[in-house]
């Protein structure tokens, strides 16, 4: 049964008794999937992509989106063996061909008004036609799902059915959001995204909830407004968003969505401020995590009963976390003298390797893989991730965290986003900070000096920026993760601030 996911969702909605509930509401339309008819869609498109041609073994890009027919077309092309590749069908094509292109890809659906749209491509073989193999040898059907980007470098992770109750019991299981078939969910990261991924699609399979989709990204207003109209009893966001959406709240004096009783984050590190104003406001709480497109879903997460605030979380089930010395950071120089290290992580769904245009790239080192996060652990078992490896900037011989800096800044209600970078000015490395101020400023400069001398209230003067820039916005991925390799660009475009 673990060898075909619509055998397994229609086996979980049978034993759960959800058949007949809500499965995925269009928001566009407000038409509503039963789980029931997940299944007999995913059935008759079975049908359909074996007529155009799709066999078991095919690499099939998946490009639907957030739309109702994207459940069952994943559900349909796994009954015929096929692998999903699953892509945003929002970038730009050159973009989409590349993607495409790392995997043998044989055959595109993507979204038609009448439905899901069939049609035959041709890419060139990968390096070694590594994706033709099953992954370490597991006979159970794969997907594909592309890592975010920040880094520009488009890599394809292999996770299996196998995978997936791993997946729902670190989160959403009964020790963590103890999910359940009259619950409503919405997303703001969408299928494509690992968190989005399982959001909407692995949680309401194992839990028999409902998920309203979108095809467009909502804005804080739009996000707002979905929870109140569906009756959102779980909602799924990142911290820039949970941000904004804090501002809207408190613009508006917005009360709490009847019925919701947790909001979920992810993507980056959350600020405590961000956190607290909206538990402040709503009274529930906002359940921080962290996890990775490699491990397939978060490997540390908060939940309703298991809960360790002010963290990512603790260690979720079947996973394994260690943190190791980093050769290149101090030895202590998080909070309290606590010791940072590297994370590294061990559980069942790490695949030996991922895919990417030059070949297989080696993921584990004797069965760990290194996230590329820097941490500690909290007093309350959590862990308490302080930036990632690209995060750190080294300035005049020290290594400063941007996440701690930024998160300073994201505390003045006047910062609608930031970032902080470290550019060759005159030949010198110099702690520069752009950031994306609120309509209402009407004085960058004087307001960049206050947040200046805010900043030094709260943080080491080496750990405040020098040179300040208003730029229209902080290039970010749609997941909410800075693509940090575009900041020099972003500098560029800015107006020069204060060198003081």
């Amino acid at each position: 049964m673990e060898s075909d996911t619509l055998l397994l969702a229609t086996h979980l909605a049978d034993r759960g008794g959800w058949g007949d509930t809500a499965a995925v509401v269009d928001e566009r339309t407000g038409d509503v999937l039963r789980h029931r008819d997940v299944h007999a869609r995913a059935q008759e498109l079975a049908g359909t992509f074996v007529d155009h041609g799709i066999r078991s073994g095919d690499h099939v890009g998946l490009l639907i989106g957030d739309r109702p027919d994207w459940m069952p077309a994943f559900l349909g092309l796994h009954s015929v063996g096929a692998v999903p590749l699953v892509v945003n069908p929002d970038l730009d094509s050159r973009v989409r061909v590349r993607m495409l292109g790392v995997l043998p890809t044989r055959f595109v659906v993507s979204h038609r008004e009448c439905g899901p749209h069939i049609e035959r491509v041709a890419t060139r073989p990968p390096h070694g036609e590594e994706s033709r193999r099953s992954l370490d040898g597991a006979a159970s059907s794969r997907y594909y799902l592309y890592s975010s980007g920040t880094t520009s470098v488009p890599k394809a992770v292999a996770h299996t059915v196998a995978d997936l109750p791993y997946f729902h019991a670190a989160v959403g299981g009964a020790d963590g959001l103890d999910l359940r078939a009259d619950d409503t969910l919405v997303s703001l990261s969408q299928y494509y995204f690992t968190y989005g991924f399982n959001n909407q699609f692995v949680y309401p399979l194992f839990s028999g909830a409902s998920v309203v989709v979108s095809p467009r990204r909502r804005s804080p207003e739009g996000f707002a407004d979905t929870l109140h109209r569906y009756g959102a009893t779980v909602a799924f966001s990142v911290p820039s968003a949970l941000a904004r959406l804090a501002d809207h709240v408190e613009a508006t004096a917005m009360e709490r969505p009847e019925g919701l009783r947790a909001l979920v984050s992810a993507g980056e590190p959350l600020p405590h401020s961000v956190a607290a104003r909206l538990e402040d406001r709503w009274q529930v709480p906002v359940l921080n995590q962290i996890g990775s497109t490699e491990v397939g879903n978060a490997f540390c997460a908060n939940g309703v009963a298991r809960r360790a605030e002010g963290t990512t979380g603790p260690v979720c089930p079947n996973y394994r976390v260690e943190l190791r010395e980093a050769a290149d950071l101090p030895p202590s120089v998080g909070p309290d003298g606590r010791k940072i290290g590297e994370v590294w992580v061990s559980g069942p769904t790490l695949p030996r390797t991922a895919v990417t245009v030059d070949g297989p790239l080696e993921l584990l080192a004797d069965g760990w893989w290194e996230t590329k996060d820097y941490g500690y652990w909290a007093d309350n078992g959590g862990l308490v991730v302080v930036g990632r490896t690209d995060d750190f900037l080294h300035v005049g011989g020290i290594s400063l965290s941007a996440v701690e800096i930024e998160t300073a800044l994201r505390s003045r209600p006047e910062v609608v986003d930031c970032a902080v970078l470290a550019p060759l000015v005159d030949g010198v490395t110099t702690l520069s900070a752009l950031v994306v101020l609120a309509p209402s400023v009407e004085d960058p400069e004087e307001r960049f000096a206050e947040l200046r001398a805010e900043l030094r209230r709260h943080l080491d003067p080496f750990r405040v920026p020098k040179r300040w820039t208003p730029v229209a916005e902080i290039p970010r991925t749609g997941s909410g993760k800075i693509m940090r390799h575009q900041l020099g660009h972003a500098l560029g475009a800015g107006e020069p601030g204060m060198d003081r």
